[in-house]
């Protein structure tokens, strides 16, 4: 009965009407599932807007390829549509189709030509527009070699075509240009395609693994598909300084460096244009001609104020947690460490940031308009992750806290090659104390945060002395208070701490009944305890975290300061992460988020709870079995 062809299908077709529309629409576009299960399907396709039977536009395509001037087709609206070659004789075949307006067909119809001479130089020349990889490309030249194209095939090859960086880069901009840019198209849901964005995920358990892995032979190929796109392509990739260090310029032209650097001074992204920095710091004594649009990148950095409405610091804030939201939201990447998930969503959040650079789009009306769903989904996600990756929390992604991580990044570069850059004009940017240096615009501790790929707690060092010093000396004052633990909070995400000073904070906090005086208002209360969950994370601090438990139900009831409920649930979920292991991570939440769901809720807070709870439960499954009797407990209580 298992094998029973007919039984195979019709239980294939009544999953296929359970399953969400995209995925459903991804499985019938599969020839190989289709053929699997005997599934024939009444195949549509789309050409600029335009939806045509998949039958009568091949027909006519085959028509025109085989000689005719001309072709007729109708859409699925009745409208009639002429099909032509518009190019010349002796050159490859270009398709048209044009009624009251005119949309040209992909190079991959010209597959459908009788002709195998002609199939394969459009296949390879479309194959280098959009640097498809060798052995996707060899598949198909081996197909188009023998015979040409099957209807149904269409949709593979377009696939295949559509899942590239390049291609994806002339959507966006088309998209720009016409107003409309569908989330599919911003944020691809395709693995494949961020596969090739930035390379395949290769077990690597940190960055640093990962740039030297997969990362680099994808930079090197697309080095050697063409250096200067190769080139800007790779720059997307720079939102850590790991990855640009694989970034070599060997095959570059002096003309082509220097056109590149140009372009980034004026139409690139930021995360390009750092990348960009810390490449040319590290080659400015063989390649001096850099020096010019170096000190002009470093002046981009500095200057762009990170609180104004149209700095390149919020737009690049917006698109990423946008992009990290919608990857979290479709759990594209739930088998690999967040690292992973959030470079993908910082590179191709570069990518649309680069598009829109060279666009009318107005900046701040654009960044106004982005779905806030995305937001939230990208906040939840995060401080989930805080369990694998304890050092990087969602306040992290704040455009401000993106200008300090860049500055810190490019001294830091300047310090590495600073006896190589001796004799370079940088040195008054980078080395001096001047009012225009950049080190006059770094922020102390705030430019060393780790950043969005940097979570992971082996990267820590010990807290110099003079800092344990300052820590105890505030740890020991007489009375705990906000400023008892603001060297703690400062100092601990960037270096790690002593068990003595977390012991030190934990006898501090139980020694004042867990309360803090000399509190100025409710914003310091809030920022202290996040700060201080955010610790308990970062030093895998249990008896810290559960300090902080106490704190947030004391403040919960407190007439004066009364958290809300979605602040004492992020404080939670930050000092959940002390946690590692997912089995008591989950118990934890599920003990807060159950606590809060039977305690006094005022106004709309059990809706607010509710949804940070759905949104929980989708982020980490696992959270269904812990948070069960808190899911009841908010049902039963919003119904009333």
């Amino acid at each position: 009965m298992a094998n029973n062809a007919y039984l195979k299908s019709a239980v294939a077709q009544a999953a296929l009407s359970h399953m969400p529309p995209l995925i459903c629409k991804e499985l019938l576009q599969d020839s190989s599932f289709r053929d699997e299960y005997s599934i024939s399907v009444s195949s549509k396709i789309e050409v600029g807007g335009v939806t045509f039977e998949l039958s009568n536009l091949t027909a006519a395509v085959r028509n025109v390829l085989s000689g005719s001037s001309k072709a007729e087709v109708i859409d699925t609206n009745a409208q009639t549509w002429q099909l032509k070659n518009t190019s010349d004789v002796g050159y490859l075949p270009k398709l048209v189709i044009s009624s009251d307006e005119v949309r040209h067909l992909p190079p991959s119809f010209v597959s459908f030509s009788p002709e195998r001479k002609i199939r394969l130089s459009t296949f390879d020349q479309a194959v280098n527009d959009v640097n498809l990889p060798g052995c996707t490309s060899t598949n198909w030249r081996e197909i188009l070699s023998s015979r040409a194209l099957k209807d149904e095939e269409i949709y593979d090859l377009n696939s295949e075509f559509r899942n590239t960086p390049i291609a994806n880069i002339e959507a966006i901009v088309s998209e720009i240009e016409d107003g409309n840019s569908p989330i599919s198209t911003l944020v691809p849901p395709s693995r494949l395609y961020f596969e090739r964005l930035i390379g395949k995920y290769d077990d690597s358990q940190s960055i640093g693994e990962h740039a030297a892995g997969s990362c680099k032979t994808l930079l090197n190929e697309l080095s050697e598909w063409r250096p200067y796109d190769g080139f800007l392509l790779g720059l997307l990739l720079s939102s850590h300084s790991s990855l640009t260090d694989e970034i070599d310029i060997g095959k570059l032209s002096s003309e082509d460096l220097v056109q590149a650097y140009t372009y980034l001074v004026t139409s690139g992204d930021r995360i390009s244009q750092l990348g960009a920095i810390e490449v040319g710091l590290r080659v400015l004594p063989s390649r001096p001609e850099l020096e010019e649009p170096l000190v002009r990148l470093i002046k981009l950095i500095r200057d762009d104020a990170a609180d104004e409405p149209t700095s390149a610091y919020r737009l690049l804030s917006t698109l990423f947690c946008f992009v990290d939201g919608e990857l979290a939201g479709i759990k594209l990447f739930t088998d690999t460490p967040p690292f992973y998930r959030r470079l993908a969503a910082m590179s191709q959040a570069s990518l649309i940031h680069r598009q829109l650079v060279n666009s009318s789009v107005d900046i701040d009306r654009f960044c106004d308009m982005m779905p806030n769903d995305r937001r939230f989904k990208h906040f939840l996600q995060s401080l989930t992750d805080m369990r694998l990756e304890p050092r990087w929390d969602p306040r992290f992604a704040a455009a401000s806290q993106l200008k300090s991580e860049f500055v810190g990044r490019i001294i830091i570069a300047a310090d590495r090659f600073k006896d190589t850059l001796e004799k370079s004009q940088v040195r008054s940017l980078l080395y001096t104390e001047e009012a225009e240096s950049l080190r006059t615009y770094s922020q102390l501790f705030f430019s060393y945060i780790p950043g969005p790929l940097e979570g992971t707690e082996n990267t820590q060092v010990n807290l110099p002395s003079e800092l344990v010093e300052i820590t105890k000396k505030q740890l020991s004052a007489n009375t705990a208070e906000p400023s008892s633990f603001v060297a703690m909070v400062n100092f601990g995400l960037v270096f790690g701490l002593t068990e003595e000073l977390s012991e030190l904070a934990i006898h501090v906090l139980s020694s004042a009944s867990y309360r803090l005086r000399n509190i100025k208002n409710r914003e310091q209360l809030v920022a202290t305890l996040y700060g201080l969950a955010t610790i308990a994370a970062a030093t895998r601090n249990t008896a810290l975290a559960d300090a902080l438990r106490i704190m947030v139900r004391i403040y919960r009831a407190d007439a004066r300061f009364n958290l809300s409920i979605q602040e004492a649930a992020n404080i939670c979920l930050a000092a959940a992460a002390s946690r590692s292991g997912l089995d008591v991570w989950t118990e934890y939440v599920g003990e807060c988020l159950t606590e809060f769901a039977y305690g006094e809720l005022q106004g709309d807070e059990g809706l607010e709870c509710y949804a940070y709870l759905i949104g929980l439960r989708h982020a980490v499954p696992e959270l269904w079995v812990s948070c069960g009797r808190a899911a009841a407990a908010l049902a039963a209580f919003n119904e009333k």
